[in-house]
């Protein structure tokens, strides 16, 4: 861990400031290195650790990735059709933002070990964790200390997209994995996407991860 530690120090934070709205602050979203998102994990409790993995392979917005149960997996396959919103669970903010999303067997694994409650990420009551309470006090503290700037939830988002349009995916499919309400034309043109089209671009970044940090976890999988 302590390796791993000093990289994630020595790792040089690649970050972009979005356009200031209207009254607002401009907001810096960092891009995270693998280094640095495992890091971050090792140094937290569960169910913060696995959250923070599940985040950034999945790209998944924080309110749909706490209002997840498990009846919404199906053969390694996540169906994303509601979030929490206000603290209120609802519907997904639009039609495109409902997907399904193919889940590294490893990381399911690893997120089994959750418990088998109705939420997959919740809390000791056996409800879904709070947003606020899970950044505060856990995963900017977390960062903090590893010297990594962590703008908010949705840096682990934004470096998800940021690796697959880096690596090439079509714009369609990244957006189609991301649950982006607008496309333009362009996108549209391209042909409707399906779980298949999903699940080259995700495992890379997945077995990214899986490298560091739960690689221990793949013979459980192959085993079983």
């Amino acid at each position: 861990m302590g390796e791993q530690l000093q990289l994630a120090r020595k790792e040089s934070l690649h970050s972009c400031e979005l356009p200031k709205r209207t009254g607002g602050r401009r907001v810096t979203r960092t891009i995270l290195t693998a280094e640095q998102i495992n890091a971050i994990a090792e140094k937290l409790n569960e169910p913060y650790a696995t959250l923070v993995l599940f985040l950034a392979v999945s790209g998944l917005r924080i309110g749909e990735a706490l209002a997840i149960k498990w009846s919404d997996f199906g053969n390694n396959v996540l169906h994303v059709t509601r979030r929490i919103y206000e603290g209120d669970v609802d519907t997904v903010k639009s039609k495109r933002s409902e997907r399904k999303l193919p889940i590294d067997p490893i990381l399911m694994a690893r997120m089994e070990k959750l418990g088998k409650g109705e939420w997959v990420f919740s809390s000791r009551t056996g409800t879904p964790l709070n947003p606020g309470n899970a950044l505060k006090p856990h995963i900017r503290p977390a960062a903090e200390d590893l010297g990594i700037s962590l703008g908010g939830w949705h840096d682990f988002r934004h470096t998800l997209s940021t690796k697959l349009r880096r690596s090439g995916v079509h714009p369609k499919v990244v957006s189609d994995i991301l649950g982006h309400n607008k496309v333009n034309l362009a996108m549209e043109v391209y042909d409707r996407t399906e779980v298949d089209d999903f699940v080259q671009p995700l495992s890379v970044v997945s077995t990214e991860l899986s490298r560091k940090c739960y690689e221990k976890l793949r013979d459980v999988v192959t085993r079983g």
